[in-house]
């Protein structure tokens, strides 16, 4: 299937991100740069979270906060699970040696290096599956009007979507959104040979956890991701995940089944903040939703 021009920026995109995460000094802060002027000239202007009608997502909101979930967490079997593949490395490390021998297979350094290389997986793996325990992720969504999405994260069209500006949350919180990419090739550990291989490693997670397979694609999604340190004392060690500081909401969107007594505290804190108000509603022709406005403040 061929690449549509807002997938390759996507993964122009998310390669930038990748790669500064795991650089230093000048080079990380040019490659920022560019992360930043492609925020401002090619992502999407908003990104989308969806809530149940959950009184406790709506406090979140109002003190500018949101849940940061560790992918144990998480309802796709293959998410954020790291693929290594073992007989690749291994026979990497064969071809490697630098007397450039033959190893004879069954020989005592076959035997060795084999030995060898599977305690540095056994390691590698542990690492991986402890990291997905302690990392906090939050998914949003370039669309606002998916009726899968509705359905799955909104409560059959009872809850909410909360509309942020991308550049905001770059600027204001130093965070950096990454987009998911959908393929159907899992991201594989195909060698531990590196000038630095904890750099090497960290890219390999974190694309993991930015691919997913092409079933998910209808959720468009973009990935927040903070580490065990910037988590910290707010990691929420019973429930996996932490609540951490997000930016002012742009707009709530609320659900075409929404039910009173949730749009009337909904109604409340956007009249308070100034934030702009939508309801969806079923298109009377197509399969679809339309936003009508319920508040709107001049900006």
């Amino acid at each position: 299937m061929p690449i549509d021009e807002r997938e390759q920026d996507n993964r122009t995109l998310r390669t930038l991100i990748i790669t500064a995460l795991t650089e230093t000094g000048q080079t990380r802060d040019t490659l920022y740069a560019k992360i930043g002027e492609f925020y401002y000239c090619a992502a999407p202007k908003y990104l989308y979270k969806y809530y149940s009608e959950n009184p406790l997502n709506m406090d979140a909101i109002k003190n500018h906060e949101m849940w940061y979930s560790a992918p144990c967490n998480f309802n796709d079997v293959f998410d954020c699970d790291v693929s290594i593949n073992e007989k690749a490395i291994f026979e990497s490390f064969l071809s490697a040696d630098p007397q450039g021998r033959r190893i004879r297979q069954g020989s005592p350094m076959w035997i060795k290096l084999k030995s060898d290389v599977h305690k540095q997986i056994d390691y590698l793996q542990g690492t991986f599956e402890e990291t997905k325990q302690t990392t906090g992720i939050s998914c949003l969504s370039e669309s606002d009007s998916s009726l899968l999405m509705w359905a799955h994260y909104a409560n059959n069209h009872k809850g909410m979507c909360v509309e942020y500006e991308l550049l905001q949350i770059s600027e204001q919180l130093k965070f950096s959104p990454i987009p998911v990419i959908y393929t159907d090739e899992r991201v594989s550990l195909n060698s531990l040979i590196s000038e630095d291989l904890r750099r090497d490693t960290m890219k390999f997670f974190v694309e993991s956890i930015t691919t997913k397979s092409p079933e998910w694609s209808y959720e468009k999604e973009w990935r927040i991701i903070r580490d065990e340190s910037v988590c910290d004392t707010r990691w929420d060690k019973v429930n996996k995940g932490a609540l951490l500081k997000m930016i002012r909401p742009t707009s709530i969107i609320l659900g075409c089944r929404t039910e009173w007594d949730f749009e009337k505290s909904v109604r409340e804190y956007c009249e308070k903040e100034k934030v702009t108000l939508y309801k969806m509603e079923k298109n009377k022709e197509k399969y679809q939703l339309d936003k009508k406005v319920l508040m709107k403040f001049s900006e």
